[in-house]
C-alpha cells in the first residue's frame, strides 16, 4: 500500500474482504474520500476534514439536479437509458400476460410478446456491459496506488475480487446473459414440459438468483455494511428498488415452472411479478440519471 504525499497511508474501510471506501490526505488541509460506487461511476471524491471520516455524513451534502436529463457523454447516463428501455419492454410484456383484456394491451399483437421480452433483455445486457466497463476502469482499491490504477485501466478484462461493486456488476451481467437465453428459447415452438423447464425455465431461475446476488452486493457497496437504511442517499435508493425488482423476478421465475400438464405453476403471479419487477428496474434506471448530475452543498464537511 503506497503512501500519500503527506506520508500517511490511505485509510480503507472493509466489509468482510471488500473495500467499500477509502480516504487519502491532500497536500494541503483535509482529505479526499472515495467510495466504491462513486469511483466506478466516475463521480468525484468528496472533501472531508479527517482521513477516517465516514461517507454517510459527507454524502448528506450532495444535491442532485433532478431537472437535468441530457448527458450522452456520460457512460452512466447511457446505462440508465438502456435500463429504462429494457425495463419498459419487460413491463409491457408482463402487463400483456397480467391484464390481457386491458384496452391498450389489446392493441398489441400477442404474437409479439416473445420479441418484446427478447429485445428488452438485449437492452438490459447492453446496460450490464457498460457497467462492466465502468467497474473495470475505476476501483477504490487503486487509491494511493496511481501506477497500479494506470496499469489496471489498460486491461479489457478486469479481475477485482475485493471490489464488491465488481461482484455486483459481474453477477448481474451473467444473469442478464441467462435472461437473453431464457427469452430467446421461449420463442421456440413445440417444446414439451421437460424441454420448457430445461431450456427456458432453468436459465430464468439462474438469472434471477444472480440478480439477487448482484442486488445484495450493490446494497453492501453503498451501505458499507451488510445492510442499513440510508433514506437520504440516492445511490442507496437505486440499489434498494433494484433489490425489490430482483425479488419480484425470483417470484416470477418460481411461478413460471412448467408442470407435466404443460401449464405454468402460477401464470398470473408469474406475469404480474415480471411486470412489478420491471417497474422497479425502470425506476432504478431512471434514478441513475440524476445520480450523474450532482452538486455539493456548502457548509460542514
Amino acid at each position: 500500500m503506497s503512501e500519500t504525499e503527506s506520508g500517511l497511508k490511505p485509510y480503507r474501510h472493509q466489509v468482510g474482504p471488500f473495500v467499500t471506501w477509502a480516504t487519502e490526505t491532500q497536500s494541503g488541509e483535509g482529505a479526499l474520500l472515495y467510495t466504491s460506487r462513486r469511483e466506478r461511476k466516475g463521480l468525484p471524491p468528496l472533501a472531508v476534514q479527517t482521513i477516517d471520516a465516514r461517507p454517510d455524513r459527507a454524502l448528506r451534502r450532495i444535491r442532485h439536479r433532478w431537472l437535468e436529463f441530457w448527458g450522452p457523454r456520460r457512460m452512466g447516463w447511457w446505462t440508465g437509458v438502456f435500463f429504462i428501455i429494457g425495463s419498459a419492454l419487460f413491463a409491457v410484456g408482463g402487463a400483456m400476460g397480467t391484464w390481457p383484456d386491458a384496452p391498450w394491451i389489446r392493441s398489441i399483437d400477442p404474437g409479439h410478446v416473445g420479441w418484446i421480452f427478447f429485445i428488452g433483455s438485449l437492452f438490459f445486457t447492453s446496460a450490464g456491459i457498460l457497467q462492466y466497463v465502468e467497474v473495470a476502469k475505476g476501483d477504490v482499491e487503486d487509491i494511493g496506488d496511481p501506477e497500479g490504477a494506470s496499469r489496471r485501466r489498460r486491461l479489457l478484462f478486469a479481475w477485482r475480487p475485493r471490489n464488491i461493486g465488481y461482484v455486483a456488476v459481474v453477477a448481474q451481467l451473467v444473469g442478464m446473459l441467462f435472461f437473453n437465453l431464457n427469452t430467446a428459447d421461449a420463442m421456440i415452438a413445440g417444446l414439451d414440459w421437460v424441454a420448457e423447464d430445461v431450456i427456458v425455465w432453468t436459465p430464468n431461475l439462474i438469472g434471477s438468483i444472480l440478480f439477487l446476488i448482484a442486488s445484495h452486493a450493490a446494497v453492501i457497496e453503498v451501505s458499507h455494511r451488510y445492510w442499513t437504511w440510508r433514506f437520504n442517499d440516492l445511490s442507496w435508493w437505486i440499489t434498494f428498488v433494484n433489490m425489490i425488482g430482483s425479488i419480484f423476478f425470483m417470484i416470477s421465475a418460481l411461478a413460471s415452472f412448467v408442470t407435466p400438464d404443460e401449464a405454468l405453476a402460477a401464470p398470473w403471479l408469474a406475469n404480474f411479478s415480471t411486470f412489478a419487477g420491471a417497474v422497479c428496474f425502470l425506476i432504478g434506471g431512471y434514478l441513475l440519471i440524476p445520480e450523474q448530475f450532482e452538486a455539493v452543498a456548502k457548509g460542514d464537511k
